[in-house]
């Protein structure tokens, strides 16, 4: 990229120098964490964007060294500066968080942005920018952004830097007379970050829902088995709504995350704005169908679901162990849900065996989080309620609890009134060693460090969990048939 030979640069910020829109992020954190302040700011709408950014921007204060910056505008302004030339930041943001972000980015000689009365945009921008260049002397300058609301800036500018792969707002700077244009396109595929945003990987999770039609003893008939298919659907919907949701208020959490800084919200690859509406998309999609094709009991579920997974994100994940049991209730909940769905009853020793069993991998899955952490010689988890010197107590609790599952499982298979409800009920004994056989690789493999952050889909991909699974339906699938007549099973 070669720099013109303007009197100076000026960059916007929002979309152009970041991947992102600081003030939107602001709202975001403002609704999770400062809720009141957050209704208090609304009432000030009648007063102005600036006075609300400035409201904001008084109270919270964003994550500016991890914010996604684009490459291309790093290297334009580092071209700039090489020939002597001054950048300037013009941004509507505020300017509390303006000269923050310059000064975590020493990129920029000077700062021009909002300032709690004038809303530093469009041609307001465009007076600020042209008052800068007369008190300074600069015959021409050249003006980087990505908005509509740019165009007369760029009118205005020598050499107009669009960041943007939108062909009509090209067209339309290229129409306005600059001299010179000079397109940065954002790669970007939408659709392909979309689909990452919604997570279907995490889908797995949700074939929870046929636990009940398998263990049933019974063969289904294509009625419920189409029912927990359209159940699987719906609860994919909504917890993709939700994912969305989470990105979302995760930013700053996830930006600092070596995985999760991937995701696209967190990446910038995918606009903020888009979350809201695709995440309300799902949700009524999700719960249409849900009424639609499903019994009302079901439907109570997915509401009773999304209750939960909110109050879980709102606060519940920061506190120490309980965000771990909510996180056993909602897959527990999840075999509940198949239970409604295809209309069978679920039984106590199964709801006992998935709350200890999903316990210990809801404790594996902080203990994975620590482990890393402490490789990076951190004290605590960012956003979430433990510190690194937890590791060996939830180690000790994520053991213990899938041990107590495990003893679930025998006394199930103790019980005189269970045992004559199968053919072969010596069977169910030997589940019991593979059990604690696999519940000691788990916890072995979480120790060396091989388990990564999701233990539900390390144990879905694993090779050695997919063959204690096989090995266990096998041996369930002896025990039970051929099942006696008049006999009842699990439920």
């Amino acid at each position: 990229m070669c720099a013109p030979a303007t009197d100076a640069l000026f960059v916007d910020l929002d979309g152009t120098l970041v991947f992102t829109d600081v003030f939107a992020e602001g709202l975001l954190s403002a609704v999770r964490l400062h809720p009141r302040r957050f209704v208090h700011l609304l009432t000030q709408l009648p007063q102005g964007y600036a006075a609300c950014k400035r409201t904001l921007a008084e109270f919270w204060k964003p994550d500016f060294d991890h914010l996604p910056l684009n490459a291309e505008i790093i290297a334009l302004i580092q071209e700039y500066r090489s020939l002597g030339r001054p950048v300037i930041l013009a941004t509507a943001t505020d300017r509390i968080w303006a000269e923050q972000i310059a000064g975590v980015c020493p990129l920029f000689d000077a700062v021009l942005a909002s300032d709690g009365t004038t809303n530093l945009k469009g041609t307001e921008k465009l007076r600020a920018i042209r008052q800068l260049c007369h008190d300074n002397g600069y015959k021409n300058f050249s003006y980087a952004g990505d908005s509509s609301e740019d165009i007369a800036i760029w009118k205005a500018a020598d050499v107009a830097h669009v960041v943007s792969s939108a062909s009509r707002l090209v067209r339309r700077v290229r129409e306005s007379g600059v001299a010179q244009v000079n397109v940065i396109p954002r790669t970007k595929n939408t659709g392909r970050e979309i689909f990452k945003a919604l997570r279907p990987w995490q889908w797995v999770k949700n074939s929870l829902l046929f636990v009940p039609l398998i263990t049933a003893h019974e063969s289904p008939n294509f009625s419920q088995f189409l029912h927990v298919v359209f159940a699987f659907l719906i609860m994919s919907l909504i917890a993709s709504s939700i994912y969305v949701v989470n990105d979302l208020l995760d930013l700053a959490e996830d930006r600092c995350h070596p995985i999760k800084c991937r995701r696209p919200f967190a990446a910038g690859t995918l606009p903020l704005e888009y979350g809201p509406v695709l995440s309300a998309g799902l949700l009524i999609c999700g719960f249409s169908l849900a009424a639609l094709l499903l019994n009302p009991l079901f439907l109570a579920i997915m509401t009773l679901y999304l209750i939960f997974t909110l109050i879980y994100s709102a606060g519940v994940k920061k506190v120490a162990v309980a965000d771990v049991i909510f996180l056993s209730a909602l897959y527990t909940l999840r075999i509940v849900a198949g239970g409604a769905a295809a209309e069978i009853p679920v039984s106590d020793w199964l709801l006992t065996l998935s709350v200890f069993l999903f316990t210990s991998l809801a404790f594996a899955k902080r203990h994975a989080e620590l482990l890393r952490l402490k490789k990076e010689s951190k004290i605590r988890a960012l956003g979430r309620g433990y510190r690194v010197s937890d590791l060996d107590l939830v180690r000790q609790f994520g053991m213990i609890s899938g041990y107590i599952a495990v003893l679930v499982f025998a006394l199930y298979a103790g019980d005189p009134h269970i045992q004559s409800q199968y053919s072969r009920p010596s069977m169910l004994w030997l589940v019991c060693p593979v059990a604690l056989f696999w519940v000691s690789h788990i916890w072995l493999a979480a120790t060396r460090g091989l388990l990564n952050e999701d233990p539900i889909v390390f144990a879905m991909k694993n090779r050695v969990s997919l063959w204690v699974g096989l090995c266990i339906f096998v041996l369930w699938i002896l025990a039970a048939f051929p099942v006696i007549p008049g006999t009842y099973s699990l439920y």
